[in-house]
């Protein structure tokens, strides 16, 4: 059982902002069921960030079967001078925000927190002198990763493997990669999903991939780079006949 995948956050200004987190991810063996109607609920990934990048993103939406739910992801942290960013926490946790502020000060807020037997911690960023990037989110398999005091974007964090649909081993839950300081390497999305952040002004699509919970890719430049959606989850039954 994924949960949808939180959303990114979109760039403004000189505010480079965090990726999402993936949704929550549970594998549960050996349920046993009766015959009966049962309700399956698959969670929608959380919307990308507003063109300005003041107004929130969201958190992706919880998904449930079978007596069990997993926790949406937490959104990507958006601009705010602030370093409480309690509601990027999720499944696993969005991705911290460098905020500059009108005084010349920067404010790095830290990354989310993940849920317990779900997901983990988005990160926080790193600020060198006028440069600042912002950190990817986290993913069912590991915690988003720090972006560099040369202005990288975080990664996010890796997904787990599961083999219950094909048989094979597939990727879900990886989170959102953060956003890149100028024209500075973007984050790249954890496997599971996870969206890459665009480098600034490239114009690439930083979604997160349907089907999988993983959280959306963050933008630094709000008029030619677009954030990325959280990714839908996915419940899978596997059984013998």
């Amino acid at each position: 059982i994924v949960a949808g995948g939180g959303g990114a956050g979109r760039g403004h200004g000189t505010n480079a902002l965090g990726g999402g987190g993936a949704g929550g991810m549970r594998v549960s063996s050996s349920v046993t069921l009766t015959p009966n109607v049962y309700s399956i609920v698959i969670g929608a990934g959380g919307p990308r960030g507003t063109v300005n990048g003041v107004d929130p993103t969201s958190n992706g939406v919880s998904s449930s079967a079978l007596g069990l739910s997993t926790v949406g992801g937490g959104r990507g942290d958006s601009d705010g001078e602030t370093s409480t960013v309690s509601n990027s926490n999720g499944g696993s946790g969005g991705g911290g925000t460098t905020y500059r502020m009108s005084s010349g000060s920067t404010v790095v807020n830290a990354g989310g927190s993940g849920t317990s037997g779900q997901g983990n911690a988005g990160v926080g960023s790193l600020v060198t002198g006028t440069v600042g990037s912002s950190g990817g989110g986290g993913g069912a398999g590991a915690a988003g990763q720090n972006s560099s005091t040369t202005g990288n974007g975080g990664n996010g964090g890796v997904g787990l493997q599961n083999n219950y649909k094909t048989g094979s081993n597939i990727y879900y839950a990886g989170g959102g990669g953060g956003a890149g300081w100028e024209a500075q390497t973007a984050g790249l999305g954890g496997l599971g999903g996870g969206g890459d952040a665009p480098i600034r002004d490239s114009g690439t699509n930083a979604d997160a991939t349907a089907n999988t919970g993983g959280g959306g890719g963050a933008s630094k430049n709000n008029a030619t780079d677009t954030s990325g959606n959280g990714g839908s989850g996915i419940v899978v039954i596997r059984y013998a006949v």
